[in-house]
């Protein structure tokens, strides 16, 4: 539920831009509605603020306004540059702030909740995974932009919507193709050959064993 929360604001932007007759002005207003609403819902639902949200609510709120209030959609076909540029400067920092870096971190508390134990990967798979995932922000953004500048309005939001999802999905198959050859082959054999008649040990013992283990 939470996955497809997240692309809330996206699904309106589309949808509106879409129904509207291409109404650039309409989506914006949609988008910062959408933000809005998905940093409200989601501090009722889950108890708490989700610090990415409030980020993009914030760059929405400053672009989308600029948008509105100047009547200059370029403004708003900056927010996927600037979001995708603070995601690789995070990812970047992390890489040299701790021994695990937040991709890794990321992805051993989604495997905890999804599998029940944590794959171990080698720290230098870990780190080229982190910096494979710098560039890909970096160079989504940049080319965000260059679409921007060279474009019409509606050719970017359809390559928005339809070139950068299959960017997205070949970039998203290839770490995981990269993922699945680096782990341990024991590992491997845990996730795709598990033996149907051994029983499964609880949730919270595989959590407790993978934060133990992960310290």
């Amino acid at each position: 539920m939470k996955q497809l929360f997240d692309y809330l604001p996206v699904v309106v932007f589309f949808g509106l831009y879409f129904l509207s007759g291409r109404d650039i002005m309409l989506a914006t207003w949609g988008i910062i509605g959408a933000t809005t609403f998905q940093v409200l819902a989601g501090r009722l639902i889950w108890k708490r603020w989700h610090r990415l949200h409030l980020v993009v609510l914030a760059i929405t709120l400053v672009f989308g306004g600029l948008t509105l209030l100047l009547r200059d959609d370029v403004f708003i076909k900056w927010r996927p540059s600037i979001i995708s540029f603070v995601l690789a400067a995070v990812l970047l920092v992390g890489h040299f702030l701790r021994e695990r870096n937040l991709l890794q971190r990321l992805c051993e508390r989604l495997m905890v909740s999804g599998f029940g134990f944590v794959v171990g990967l080698e720290k230098r798979d870990w780190s080229r995974l982190n910096l494979a995932f710098v560039l890909y922000f970096l160079g989504l953004g940049l080319l965000n932009l260059f679409i921007a500048y060279n474009f019409s309005t509606d050719f970017w939001v359809n390559f928005k919507l339809f070139g950068f999802t299959a960017i997205q999905m070949v970039f998203y198959v290839a770490a995981f193709l990269y993922f699945y050859k680096r782990m341990p082959e024991a590992d491997r054999d845990r996730l795709f050959h598990q033996d149907k008649k051994a029983p499964e040990p609880t949730k919270k013992d595989d959590e407790d064993d993978a934060v133990r283990d992960h310290q």
